[in-house]
């Protein structure tokens, strides 16, 4: 009786947050002025980084709360690739419009009642120039991968259909196989329509590269100040160190539930997770196709920090 009670709460709070983007539209016209949220924080990285189990883990702070598990609903509402020619998902300062703004502000301050706003979009690696404009006081943090993991994961991200499908396109892809046709899982990256004969591991490498350089090309734009990098290894393998360095940047009270979350973090599966973590998954799962495309990716990761693969 108490799971049944517990679990019709958490289906009322999920439409009542589902339903804020529409309060928030009309409202924010009618009541323009609305403050930016104060220094929020900005949790980017390749869709399927990890960025997931680190929101969960910051969440466990009393202080942050974010609109649910990624903000479409936000930076869509105005900027859906379907309005835009499908270029893709990438945006840049110039396209924020003052009426969006406003509706952008208004929808925060109804999510978070008072909270520090964060968000964790895999998208948003593409529109950092737009996100600084709209918060000029945000943090970003930005999570790395190594690209072998990281592009198995998407590869079985995209398998997963529907789970992760995120546009139904206007051309179809003839390279998947079994999966052909005109659904898109994760980000859509500039240059889609290049890779309409292309594998479905060289469109994840591809997803891999887009996000990490346009992260990195971005970097150097904003204050070092408000700029965080962390690698997805080293959260695994400290993550108590790592999550106590972030919160310490962030100006945040690492609490004991936030410091017992990290401390499991390095077996958990966050709540996107396909199958359980282990080291060197790739191997088992997609070993044939990350080799095929190490050498797509061996420049991105020397960027990133890391030493290619062999064979790379």
């Amino acid at each position: 009786m108490r799971t049944m009670r517990a679990f019709r709460l958490r289906r009322l709070v999920w439409r009542a947050r589902r339903n804020v983007p529409r309060v928030a539209q009309p409202l924010s016209a009618l009541l323009p002025g609305f403050p930016a949220p104060r220094k929020p924080i900005l949790l980017i990285g390749c869709p399927r980084s990890g960025t997931s189990v680190l929101l969960q883990t910051f969440l466990e702070s009393r202080e942050l709360r974010s609109i649910q598990s990624e903000g479409h609903v936000l930076w869509d509402a105005y900027h859906h690739p379907r309005d835009r020619g499908w270029d893709s998902d990438a945006l840049r300062a110039a396209d924020v419009l003052e009426r969006e703004r406003e509706y952008i502000y208004c929808a925060i301050r109804l999510f978070v009642q008072g909270r520090r706003f964060i968000d964790k979009t895999p998208a948003n690696c593409l529109r950092v120039p737009y996100l600084d404009a709209l918060f000029p006081d945000a943090t970003f943090v930005f999570l790395r991968r190594r690209a072998a993991e990281n592009v198995s994961s998407l590869i079985e991200g995209w398998r997963a259909r529907p789970r992760f499908v995120k546009y139904s396109l206007p051309e179809r892809f003839e390279g998947l196989g079994a999966l052909n046709g005109n659904l898109w899982s994760f980000v859509l990256v500039p240059g889609w329509r290049d890779l309409r004969s292309a594998s479905l591991e060289e469109i994840c490498a591809r997803q891999y590269v887009a996000c990490n350089e346009a992260a990195l090309a971005a970097r150097g734009a904003v204050d070092g100040s408000r700029w965080i990098d962390v690698a997805y290894e080293d959260l695994v393998r400290s993550p108590v160190e790592e999550i106590s360095r972030l919160f310490e940047r962030l100006g945040l009270e690492l609490t004991d539930a936030v410091a017992n979350r990290a401390a499991a973090l390095h077996r958990t599966s966050g709540p996107t997770a396909i199958t359980a973590p282990r080291p060197d998954k790739w191997r088992e799962q997609n070993r044939a196709e990350i080799e095929r495309i190490l050498p797509l990716v061996a420049e991105t990761e020397r960027r990133l920090g890391y030493e290619p693969a062999a064979g790379a």
